[in-house]
C-alpha cells in the first residue's frame, strides 16, 4: 500500500458513520511490524483514524504472525467460512488481485462474504513495477475493470485513479539503491531477465506510480439473494481487534 492511497481510502470512508463500517476485515493484511514498522502510514493514516471513530478491525492474511486476527485461504471453502464467520460490514481487498491467478474468482469470494448493504474497498495498482508477493500477474486494471471482475449486482460509491508518486521518491529517501542499477548497466549479459528488470527502475524515475480504487456497496435489494444472510445490527458486540494492535489515539 502507498500513503496516497492509505490516506484515499480513510478520507473516503469518512462519509460513512462507524457503526456502518464495523468491522471491517482488512485481508492480506500482513504483521503488526508491516503496518506499524516497515510502512508505518498504513496504521497513521488509515487505521489509526478507522479505531479513534471507534471502527472494529479484523486482520486477515495467509500466513500466521502477530497483529494477524486470522490465517485462512479465501478461497478453500474452510477458510471462506471461517472468515465469513467475522460478519464484517466492511471488507479491505487492496494491492492482493495482481497477486492472485483469478482476480474475478477473488473478488467475488470478497463481495460474497458481505450483508446487503456491505461494503467492498478493492485497490489495485494501474501503473506499477512488477513485484513478487508471491507471484505478480502484472494485473493493472482500470477502476471500471475492477467493478467488471464481480458478476453480481453492485453499486459504485466511489471510483478513482490516484497518482501515489514514483520511482523518484525511493531515491529520495534511499538515495544509494541507484547505484545497483547504475552497476548493472553495462552488463546484461549476465543476467538478461534480471538486467531487464533493474533497468526498467530508469522508466519509473519518470513514470508516475498510479493506483486503481473503487468502494462498493452490495444493494440492499440483493437480500432476498442471501439466504439467511441479514445486515449486522449495530448494537451487536463488536469484533475485537488483535491484541497486538495498537491503543486508540
Amino acid at each position: 500500500m502507498q500513503e496516497a492511497e492509505a490516506k484515499w481510502i480513510e478520507s473516503t470512508l469518512r462519509a460513512f458513520p462507524p457503526e456502518d463500517l464495523s468491522p471491517i476485515l482488512d485481508i492480506g493484511s500482513q504483521t503488526l511490524a508491516f503496518r506499524t514498522t516497515e510502512k508505518p502510514y498504513i496504521h497513521d493514516d488509515l487505521f489509526a483514524p478507522l479505531l479513534a471513530r471507534g471502527v472494529s478491525i479484523i486482520y486477515s492474511d495467509l500466513q500466521e504472525g502477530e497483529g494477524i486476527d486470522i490465517s485462512a485461504n479465501l478461497l478453500e471453502e474452510d477458510g471462506f467460512d471461517q472468515i465469513k464467520a467475522t460478519a464484517p460490514r466492511t471488507i479491505f481487498c487492496n494491492n492482493v488481485l495482481e497477486h492472485v491467478l483469478d482476480p474475478a474468482e477473488f473478488a467475488s469470494r470478497c463481495y460474497a462474504l458481505l450483508p446487503p448493504g456491505g461494503r467492498l474497498v478493492i485497490t489495485v495498482p494501474k501503473s506499477y513495477p512488477h513485484h513478487r508477493d508471491p507471484i505478480d500477474t502484472m494485473f493493472r486494471p482500470s477502476p471500471d475493470e475492477i467493478c467488471a471482475l464481480i458478476d453480481a449486482p453492485v453499486e459504485v460509491l466511489a471510483s478513482q485513479i490516484i497518482d501515489t508518486g514514483s520511482y523518484r521518491d525511493n531515491l529520495r529517501k534511499r538515495p544509494w539503491i541507484i547505484y545497483r542499477q547504475l552497476v548493472r548497466l553495462p552488463f546484461p549479459f549476465l543476467g538478461w531477465t534480471k538486467w531487464k528488470r533493474s533497468m526498467k527502475k530508469f522508466y519509473w524515475m519518470i513514470w508516475p506510480y498510479r493506483q486503481s480504487c473503487v468502494v462498493l456497496q452490495k444493494p440492499l435489494s440483493s437480500v432476498s439473494a442471501d439466504s439467511g444472510t441479514e445486515l449486522p445490527h449495530h448494537d451487536r458486540d463488536p469484533a475485537q481487534p488483535s491484541p497486538g494492535t495498537p491503543a486508540q489515539p
